[in-house]
């Protein structure tokens, strides 16, 4: 099935996509985007996998929750939706925010995690891109933002290494997004639980470090080397935390390399669940 559909996660309406049939993955996205990232991923996965995007609540057409923005919060979030779509385990994508907030459900709730990939994970370092410090700053922040709702393309510019690659289709995807109040609230509430003008916050880093270590899925770590949003030496951090992960640096890319080069980034993941991959229950259709 590709139509969006919706679950009800603690009281809270959540918009998904679930397509394919076989072991299932969650994809889960950064701050202020929407499942549509993943459109660029579900063509590569969906012969062998279920694929399941959501928008996290509060994000795209989801409704917000109050408690989705803490690390404890956040595993609780994923838990009470795959609980929601009836799925035991899966396997999880997680980009940006998204990586921070797999992390902190394969460390707080292991037995639900089959398979881990982070794609550039905020958390493990208190690194960030000067723009999303500033937004974290009272009325000036409230102006970034609408600013870059206005100019999305513009605000597109720092994702990606090399500007040209930028889909016409993102950019209408986050003007959309951008003219949703609700989500632009969510994600000044999200970024600003995060971080400060200093970087992300010494709390959160520690958050996710902690449960970086009590990670025992196998677990791949995906970075562009020419990534402006989150450094790429918080890579090897990473990597260091979580025993047994492997990394895989993306040469010329930058924050989201499943959207800048999907093919390059497809092949690493289809790859890396297909060598972990086990057959595992289908959701409960919703």
């Amino acid at each position: 099935m590709n139509s969006d559909r919706f679950v009800d996660v603690q009281g809270a309406r959540v918009r998904y996509r679930a397509e394919g049939s076989g072991p299932i993955v969650v994809l889960i996205h950064g701050i202020g985007a929407s499942l549509e990232i993943w459109d660029w991923t579900f063509p590569a996965l969906r012969d062998r996998f279920t694929a399941v995007a959501f928008d996290y609540p509060g994000f795209g057409a989801s409704d917000p929750l109050p408690w989705a923005y803490s690390p404890e919060g956040a595993a609780a979030t994923v838990t009470a939706f795959l609980d929601a779509m009836g799925i035991r385990a899966a396997f999880i994508i997680g980009s940006s925010l998204g990586g921070a907030i797999a992390t902190m459900t394969a460390g707080l709730a292991p037995e639900r995690v089959e398979g881990l990939m982070l794609v550039a994970p905020g958390g493990f370092g208190r690194g960030l891109n000067l723009l999303m410090r500033l937004q974290t700053s009272p009325w000036l922040g409230d102006g970034l933002v609408a600013l870059a709702g206005r100019f999305p393309r513009l605000a597109l510019r720092e994702v990606f290494a090399d500007r040209r690659r930028i889909p016409d289709e993102l950019v209408e995807v986050t003007r959309r997004n951008a003219r949703r109040p609700v989500a632009n609230q969510s994600y000044l509430k999200a970024l600003r639980r995060a971080a400060t003008l200093l970087g992300i916050r010494p709390e959160m880093v520690a958050a996710v470090r902690s449960a970086a270590r009590r990670i025992i899925a196998p677990t791949l770590i995906v970075w562009g080397d020419r990534d402006r949003i989150i450094p790429p030496d918080q890579a090897t951090v990473a990597a260091h935390s979580i025993r047994g992960s492997r990394l895989h640096m993306m040469t010329g890319l930058g924050h989201i390399p499943f959207v800048e080069a999907p093919e390059v980034f497809n092949t690493a993941a289809t790859a890396f669940l297909i060598e972990v991959g086990r057959p595992t229950g289908v959701p409960t259709a919703r």
